[in-house]
């Protein structure tokens, strides 16, 4: 479980966030939603303790990430995989290099166990023989698909998702939020999406959250989200 407690960001003058209060439970999908500019994606950076915010905690797993030292900090940064909106594949590095990194850095598994767990994960997310592969190669979704694999390869039980379906075509788009749905099914975890799609959002149906002018003003279901007759609201999910 995520706690986000009294926290408030800003970066110099400019104030992002002030006294957000919510929580993210566990083994559900959890869709934080808003007009770009709102401060979703700084949000999730700070969970993943790379900003740091001016009052507030951040509480994973019964720990607050701002009192841990380094060394703790990054143990619980293991337990998270972060899915960039630009897929932020190493350009330098092919298919099997990418999604294989995790593995390298932070386990003793052998060269035939990581190309296994490689292997596997690629298929999950519904890619066969691209393993060398340069990113230059490969189309948007496939970037895609290829970030998701490097996501799971390490089994974290947080996920986050940042604008996973933005500057897809609409079929790609589908598939992605599908995709989603199936490892959210599939494995025990904790899916944290950040989007102003609301496409995506109608696929997926989680736990919907909405930011909007530094505060949280939507906390809820789906159903109870599109049925708001709030303007704010309204206008977004028109």
């Amino acid at each position: 479980m995520i706690e986000i407690k009294n926290l408030s960001i800003s970066f110099g003058d400019q104030e992002i966030l002030k006294n957000i209060d919510f929580d993210i439970l566990e083994n559900q999908i959890t869709i934080l939603v808003g007009q770009s500019g709102t401060g979703k994606s700084v949000l999730m950076k700070c969970i993943e303790g790379l900003i740091e915010p001016i009052e507030g905690s951040i509480i994973v797993d019964n720990e607050d990430i701002f009192t841990l030292n380094k060394l703790e900090l990054n143990e619980t940064r293991k337990k998270m995989a972060m899915l960039f909106q630009g897929s932020a594949l190493l350009d330098s590095l092919n298919v099997y290099q990418n999604v294989a990194l995790p593995l390298i850095e932070h386990t003793e598994l052998s060269e035939t166990e990581i190309l296994k767990e490689v292997t596997e994960k690629l298929e999950l997310v519904g890619l066969k023989n691209v393993l060398t592969k340069m990113p230059s190669e490969l189309s948007g979704g496939m970037k895609k698909r290829v970030a998701l694999a490097r996501a799971i390869i390490l089994k974290p039980k947080y996920i986050i998702y940042d604008e996973p379906t933005t500057g897809l075509d609409p079929i790609i788009a589908n598939e992605i939020s599908k995709l989603i749905l199936k490892l959210q099914n599939q494995y025990d975890i904790t899916s944290i999406i950040i989007t102003h799609d609301m496409d995506c959002i109608r696929k997926i149906k989680g736990h919907i959250m909405m930011i909007h002018e530094k505060k949280i003003v939507f906390d809820g279901t789906y159903d109870n989200f599109i049925n708001d007759k709030r303007k704010i609201i309204e206008g977004f999910v028109k």
